[in-house]
């Protein structure tokens, strides 16, 4: 399997080179006379897939080191939003937070 540490492209997470591709002539114009499909609970339907994209997302921020150290992740659903923020451990410093609409 052939991977890329391509830090622009593919961030500090190894990859596939066929997982995705870089399609520069990709447009919301090509699709916009097209219905789109939204699932009844949304794209973030629970908790479960709210952390997996804020692991996803934070581990690149901050190092997967971090995002380790600051589990149990509080995760809550207000307001079609949901609020996802580390643990701290320490009376210093401070935790990750994130917001997903």
């Amino acid at each position: 399997m052939r991977t890329t540490k391509d830090s622009e492209s593919a961030g500090k997470i190894n990859r596939r080179i066929s997982d995705y591709v870089i399609n520069k002539n990709l447009s919301s114009n090509i699709y916009s006379d097209f219905e789109s499909f939204s699932p009844k609970d949304g794209l973030v339907p629970n908790e479960g897939v709210a952390f997996t994209i804020a692991e996803a997302v934070l581990s690149q921020i901050y190092g997967k080191e971090i995002i380790e150290n600051e589990k149990p992740f509080s995760i809550n659903l207000e307001n079609n939003v949901w609020i996802i923020e580390g643990t701290l451990y320490s009376r210093k410093g401070g935790t990750v937070y994130m917001e997903i609409r």
